[in-house]
Formats: C-alpha cells, structure tokens, sequence
C-alpha cells in the first residue's frame, strides 16, 4: 500500500510540476495531508498522540525527509518516470552502506558486495558522461534517495517510542512550516485544471506515510525491500499511460541489477542472524 500510494503521489507531482515547484508541492501536500490526518488521529487516538517522546529526531527526520520529497518531486519533473523511480532503489543501498556508521551495524563482505554490484547498476542508470553536470537531474534523484534513505534510518528509532501517527503528524507539519514562507504570497491558492492534482499529491502522501511508517515500525527495513521493488512495475504503467514514457533498455538493465542487489540484501539479513551474526 505505501510503494502504490508512493507512485501515485509522485505521479500527482509530475502533473503538477509544469506550473508549480517542488516547494510549493511540499507545502500543498502537507497541508491537505494533515486535513486528513488530524480527524481521523482525533477519531481513534487519545488526545497524548499529538505528544512526541522525541521531538529532537522527528525535527531532524522532519528537515531530511521533506528535503527528500522536495528533491523526489524535483527528480520526477526532471527525468521519466520509470527513470526516477529506478534512482529512488539506490535508497537501501545506501540504508546498508550508512548502517555501520549511523546505527552500529556490521554489514558483512557479503552485503558490501551487493552495494557495491547496485551501484553498478545505477551507473548503467544514469549513464553519466561529462556533461552529466550540466544537466544534473540523475544527481538530483540520488540526493533523493540518500535522504529517503537517512529518513527509514531514524524511523527505525522513532518506531521504538513514538506511535507512527505522531511521527507522521510532525512531519507534515514542520514541512508545512518550513515551506510556507516560500509558498504563500500573491497567487499562492492553486487553481484551474492542477488542483486536483496537488490534492492528490496530500492525499496519497498520507496513505502512504501511515502505511510506511507503521510497515517500518513492524518489521525490519530489509525484510521490506522486496515490495517496495513493486514500484518500477507501477511506475513504467504510468509513465507510458500518461506521458507515452518507456524505459530504455540501459534503464531496464540497470534496474534489475539494483533490485537484484536489494533481493540480495533482504535475504542475507536473516541468513546472517540465523547464522548467531548479530548486530551490536
């Protein structure tokens, strides 16, 4: 649920990005998101969800991860959508090779060599030639997937303490904060034919917030990784329904060389812990 409502919210923000920027679509998707959010949080929760346990981490998840989206949103006018979406696997890749330094773990030479492998495969992605500077869109979907990747690092934190509604609430809301003063002006309210497209941006970002978050929250990131891998099979149906996009064959090798990396990765997790290989 949360790779499909991903999809769809990116999808909405291509739609959106020929007459609004990625900061003005942070803004509009935090704003409809937490007019859904709060009622049903006020529905079924007590009124001590809205406390955090550690406001310190969900400032820091809240800077990184809206960063992040500003960046995916950026990716995706930028790059078809198969494209982005292919970028955005390089994400628990680098969750792997940032483990050691960021969360204690031991990542054996197994799983280093899976990193290294998917990067492989992002560089048959992205193809860079030294022009790739002077039209960095492949560089602004990996800056998205390094903070989408320091974001599942601190939700594995938050998941210990906070309730997934409570981390998903600050979200949204310091990234309402901090991108209104850049968003409200003159010809600030949306209009015209992409309204309902930057509604459905905070639509499906709260579906899939509440459905990432609390997924996080039950079971390890690795153990995750094959489903969101669905998000290549939803992305190329979009992009070639919408805009006629298909992927070019380097696209596609390289995609299956990173999600095999991934594959890789979710499967040597338990195998090492079986084995009595267990973190510090």
């Amino acid at each position: 649920m949360a790779t499909l409502g991903i999809v769809f919210m990116n999808t909405c923000a291509k739609m959106s990005s020929s007459a609004y920027g990625p900061v003005q679509m942070v803004f509009y998707r935090g704003v409809v998101a937490l007019g859904l959010l709060v009622p049903y949080m006020l529905l079924t929760r007590p009124r001590s969800v809205f406390k955090p346990r550690r406001i310190g981490i969900h400032l820091v998840r809240a800077v990184i991860g809206n960063l992040g989206v500003a960046l995916v949103f950026w990716a995706y006018a930028l790059l078809p959508m198969a494209d982005a979406t292919a970028l955005l696997f390089a994400s628990p890749l680098f969750v792997t090779a940032l483990s050691p330094l960021l969360l204690g773990e031991t990542v054996d030479p197994g799983r280093w060599g899976a990193v290294i492998i998917g990067f492989a495969g992002i560089i048959l992605i992205t193809q860079p030639a030294p022009t790739l500077l002077a039209n960095p869109a492949a560089l602004v979907g990996l800056a998205a997937a390094l903070c989408v990747a320091l974001v599942d690092i601190t939700l594995r934190k938050l998941g210990r303490t906070d309730d997934p509604l409570t981390t998903v609430f600050y979200f949204l809301l310091i990234g309402v904060s901090l991108t209104a003063p850049f968003t409200l002006g003159p010809g600030a309210f949306p209009s015209g034919h992409l309204g309902p497209w930057l509604v459905g941006i905070g639509i499906f970002a709260a579906i899939q917030q509440v459905a990432k978050t609390t997924a996080l929250r039950l079971a390890e990131a690795s153990l995750l990784a094959p489903y969101t891998n669905t998000a290549i099979i939803w992305a190329t149906l979009s992009g070639w329904l919408l805009w006629e996009e298909l992927p070019s064959l380097p696209v596609i090798a390289g995609t299956l060389v990173v999600i095999g990396s991934n594959l890789f990765i979710a499967w040597r997790e338990p195998q090492r812990s079986a084995t009595g290989t267990v973190d510090p």
